[in-house]
């Protein structure tokens, strides 16, 4: 995957808040012209959308790399915008007062462990987002998410078991498969403002 940029971030972001604004205006996926080569590889991508206060208005994505980066930015961010099942969907008009974030993902490496505790020395808090599957479905985490929330190794599995529909505590009794994944992450710090590289390990 090539080293990622502001200035890609500003790119992504961009082309984000631009399929949000045309598919809130015609009800299809914007086709963006002249896409330099560099988006057009494989790679996961999830958009993130803000109110001015940083509470969340959605979150989707594709976490792993089938499809392109400019394609899986655009249907991402209009899942998020409009589709996200916990929020209501967002009024096209404030697609210039929301601040966006693209996270660009590394393909998913499943982690193996001997026993369950032991994912707490596999995962890190600042480097790892986290793919927890089980018998009845799997939930997502992105590595922003517990730095922003301040919690540990032992708390992000258990929100990770949550998120999946689990129980907190089934990555203590070896109920699940977990994968892991790093980020390049970029967002605004105003609505089409300055764009910031959130600073994770890679």
């Amino acid at each position: 995957m090539p080293e990622w940029t502001i200035d890609d971030g500003k790119y992504l972001i961009n082309v984000a808040r631009e399929a949000i604004k045309y598919y809130g205006k015609t009800k299809k996926y914007i086709q963006i012209l002249n896409v330099p080569e560099k988006y057009k590889v494989s790679a996961g991508a999830f958009v993130t959308i803000k109110n001015r206060q940083k509470e969340l208005l959605g979150c989707i994505g594709r976490p792993y790399p089938s499809g392109t980066l400019i394609n899986n930015v655009i249907e991402s961010a209009v899942d998020a915008a409009y589709f996200d099942p916990r929020f209501p969907p967002l009024d096209p008009k404030e697609a210039d007062n929301v601040l966006i974030e693209v996270s660009i993902l590394t393909p998913p490496i499943e982690v193996l462990v001997k026993r369950p505790e032991d994912y707490l020395k596999e995962i890190k808090v600042g480097r790892d987002g986290i793919i927890v599957e089980w018998a009845l479905g799997s939930g997502l985490l992105l590595p922003q998410v517990p730095v922003e929330e301040g919690w540990n190794v032992e708390e992000f599995l258990s929100y990770g078991c949550l998120k999946a529909g689990a129980d907190r505590n089934l990555w203590r009794r070896g109920g699940i498969r977990l994968y892991r994944f790093s980020a390049y992450v970029f967002g605004e710090k105003e609505p089409k403002g300055e764009v910031e590289q959130v600073n994770l390990e890679l």
